[in-house]
């Protein structure tokens, strides 16, 4: 386990704050993905910002293996569906080309986890993205919902977003959503932060 997973404990719902141009982003993300067993996990990326192959690629540049099963959502027209990665199973691979379109995007993540026994890891990047196309109160409560659907199957998820293109406020209001912050300061280093949400 890396030291970021120790560093959240029990945490399942993890907003991860980093600069857009941030070079210690990728590995971890990759760390907030992985679990004991890197090849014992079924990785869905939501991917607003990278084509589906980049995704993978994200992944194999930390490890020898690939996931269990993995799948990517593709959201928006601008970043296509392949890129990065040539041999990335095309099955794998679901377009929502609306990115307002918040009830397509639930229900293909729905599809992706539901009835799964092993560990679930998701990655949804990014929260800056999606506040480009919908309102914060809209994300709100498509994050709310999602979120929920996420921890009723015992999945990890981290949120992407980028501090430096929101005011305080909207981040406080989407951090209430999560029960950790991870947050890569401008050295690299990650900074973080857990809440008890429930009782």
């Amino acid at each position: 386990m890396s030291d970021i997973n120790e560093r959240i404990g029990d945490a399942t719902t993890v907003m991860f704050g980093a600069p857009s141009m941030s070079g210690g982003a990728d590995a971890t993300c990759v760390d907030l993905l992985t679990q004991d067993d890197p090849g014992a996990v079924s990785v869905l990326w939501v991917s607003f910002t990278k084509p589906a192959g980049a995704c993978l690629d994200r992944w194999r540049s930390v490890h020898d293996t690939d996931p269990a099963d993995f799948g990517v959502i593709v959201v928006g027209e601008t970043v296509g569906g392949g890129g990065g990665n040539a041999d990335i199973d095309p099955q794998a691979v679901q377009t929502i080309s609306n990115a307002s379109d918040l009830t397509g995007i639930g229900i293909k993540v729905s599809e992706f986890i539901s009835g799964r026994d092993e560990q679930i890891a998701v990655c949804f990047d990014s929260l800056t993205a999606l506040l480009q196309y919908v309102d914060l109160e809209t994300a709100y409560e498509f994050l709310h919902a999602l979120t929920g659907q996420l921890y009723s199957v015992g999945a990890t998820s981290h949120f992407h977003i980028d501090p430096n293109a929101h005011d305080q406020q909207t981040i406080d209001t989407l951090l209430s959503l999560f029960d950790a912050e991870v947050r890569l300061g401008e050295d690299e280093t990650a900074s973080v932060r857990t809440r008890n949400l429930v009782g």
